[in-house]
């Protein structure tokens, strides 16, 4: 059949079956912008920061991008 003679609601269920599954992408975008917020405060304070805790927060960071990834992160 066409996609011009199908009813909307069977177009819809149609696309979405033939798609691959997807994460959330505004999650994903949200906890991505949150972390690399991060970093950069990490660069502008950094510098005052002790070695310990500077480590500490760049390592919060990289955490939050695997965790983006993985609750959020395209499905491949």
């Amino acid at each position: 059949m066409h996609p011009q003679t199908l009813d909307p609601r069977e177009r819809t269920c149609e696309a979405r079956a033939g798609r691959p599954a997807m994460g959330r992408p505004v999650l994903f975008t949200v906890m991505l912008t949150l972390a690399a917020l991060v970093v950069l405060a990490l660069l502008v304070v950094g510098p005052a920061l002790q070695t310990g805790l500077a480590v500490a927060v760049a390592g919060a960071a990289a955490g939050l991008v695997v965790l983006a990834w993985v609750l959020a992160g395209p499905r491949l």
